[in-house]
């Protein structure tokens, strides 16, 4: 008896002394909040508070330590969950004074991860800087512009305070390029743009074990490629800092592919001309999206009629029963929804009410690893090599207008839904009348975009000459199953076709 009411007080001391420790802890968070600009930097203290508080209660109480050590743990982990949501704050307020200061775009954004329970507040995780390259390179060049190393050395200036580094933090900086130019070209200029960049961060004071990099080329773009008077916004430096590596890589596979880039497309071209009525018109129009995105009109007929006169189609034509893609509702990007859990970066829209684009008004997208600056080895960001059930390398195929149409392989990475293996795409005309010869067997290149239950995937076809162009498949990552999909084809003339396109699994 007196063994078990030892042990009762025992546990029930611990628990007081945990209730104790995070008051505590959150007490003097709040003191420290006095010296913060506005509430939001409170909130985030507290959170912090507690969440660092419980974190260093676990430690204590899992290695087996005595109360007032479990009490000192505590205290201890609420100050750096604090300290953590107060160091974020002054950066981002040195950010935007630099801004100011030197007249530059940015956007700042705060990233948080979901709390350790389902009730549990958000912890800060990082911070994420986006800076315009208003002529911070030279066109074509890694090398820093003498006003671009001055801005860059005063960004490091707001990153590099010793006093507020976390021991294991992580800054990444990304190289991001409109798109003009080969995707392959454009990612390794973004790659050495990155690289300059961090190294100066170096150059500042920041430990270079710390510094990683990545040319993510032309991506990811925030801004209509189509529109020349828009498309400078994709050129731009991303520098990002997060609390640790393991939650660096955790956002690397979360913006590798993330749907909200589907909101804007990689091709350059204005427009896909409808018929030789409407291109009589001096107006250019881009293909419907669910939400209608805008495009910079044509400013001639003679740049329209030259326009017209490249994307004739010379390769073989086959009638897949669609219709001109310039009519059709592109709504398949609105399936994938965003991702639960993970990270969620403040003031951004979710991907459900982003306008998309379908394939046809897209590129394949080319994205660099991420390096660490002080080794020059890649990031492992992918911490096994399973498939997404039912994605392993499979056949997947369906009849189009008596046409067969397979994708093969279909390889999907069940970490952040990666590639594995490119596909190809082959056609077999008049399958439906008996013939079993395949017409077309072509190369292709494929990128995913990931949600919470769906996997949008997009082929293109690399020859542009093949009778298909490019094709999008909603996967279910549940059931091995298309729910949605469409195939977009050229006529003669060089008009883009689309029809529904939803394979089956062979």
């Amino acid at each position: 008896m007196p063994t078990a009411l030892h042990t009762r007080c025992s546990r029930t001391f611990r628990i007081t002394a945990l209730a104790i420790a995070i008051s505590l802890g959150t007490s003097s968070c709040a003191t420290v909040d006095n010296f913060a600009k506005n509430n939001s930097a409170n909130i985030n203290c507290m959170a912090g508070g507690a969440a660092g508080a419980a974190a260093g209660v676990a430690l204590a109480i899992l290695t087996q330590q005595n109360d007032k050590a479990i009490i000192g743990s505590a205290v201890v982990g609420a100050a750096t969950g604090c300290g953590i949501a107060l160091m974020y704050k002054d950066r981002l307020n040195k950010l935007e004074q630099l801004a100011r200061e030197e007249n530059l775009k940015m956007q700042l954004e705060t990233l948080q991860t979901s709390g350790s329970t389902p009730s549990a507040a958000p912890e800060d995780a990082g911070i994420v800087a986006q800076i315009e390259d208003q002529g911070m390179f030279p066109v074509g060049s890694s090398t820093l512009s003498s006003d671009g190393q001055r801005q860059v050395r005063k960004l490091a200036s707001a990153f590099a305070t010793q006093s507020d580094q976390p021991q294991n933090s992580a800054i990444l900086v990304v190289g991001h390029t409109d798109a003009t130019g080969s995707a392959q070209g454009n990612q390794q200029l973004s790659e050495r743009r990155a690289r300059a960049v961090a190294s100066i961060l170096v150059e500042q004071g920041i430990a270079r074990e710390r510094m990683y990099f990545q040319g993510a080329g032309a991506s990811r773009p925030i801004a209509d490629n189509s529109d020349s008077l828009q498309r400078g916004k994709n050129r731009r430096v991303e520098i990002v800092e997060v609390n640790d590596r393991n939650t660096l890589v955790k956002r690397v596979n979360a913006e590798q592919n993330n749907p909200k880039y589907l909101a804007h497309g990689t091709s350059t071209e204005a427009a896909t001309p409808v018929s030789s009525k409407a291109s009589t018109s001096s107006a250019s129009t881009k293909p419907a999206t669910s939400k209608g995105t805008a495009v910079a009109k044509s400013t001639s007929s003679t740049s329209s009629s030259s326009s017209a006169a490249a994307r004739v189609h010379k390769g073989n034509v086959i009638d897949f029963g669609g219709q001109p893609a310039i009519v059709s509702n592109w709504t398949l990007g609105q399936a994938i929804t965003p991702k639960s859990g993970g990270f969620a970066i403040i003031s951004t829209a979710n991907a459900a009410d982003i306008p998309m684009s379908s394939c046809e008004s897209d590129k394949p997208r080319q994205s660099g690893e991420v390096f660490n600056l002080a080794s020059g080895k890649a990031l492992e960001t992918h911490t096994t090599t399973d498939y997404l059930p039912g994605y392993n390398n499979r056949v997947w195929a369906q009849t189009v207008n008596g046409h067969l149409v397979t994708i093969s392989p279909v390889s999907i990475l069940r970490d952040a839904a990666a590639v594995d293996r490119q596909p190809f795409v082959e056609v077999v005309q008049n399958y439906d009348a008996g013939n079993r010869k395949a017409q077309v067997k072509a190369n292709a290149i494929a990128n995913t975009y990931e949600g919470e239950d769906r996997v949008l995937y997009r082929v293109f076809v690399t020859n542009p000459q093949e009778p298909v162009s490019c094709l999008d498949v909603v996967f279910s990552k549940g059931n091995s199953q298309a729910t949605d999909g469409m195939l977009f084809y050229p006529k003669s003339n060089g008009e883009a076709y689309s029809a529904r396109f939803i394979p089956v699994r062979t």
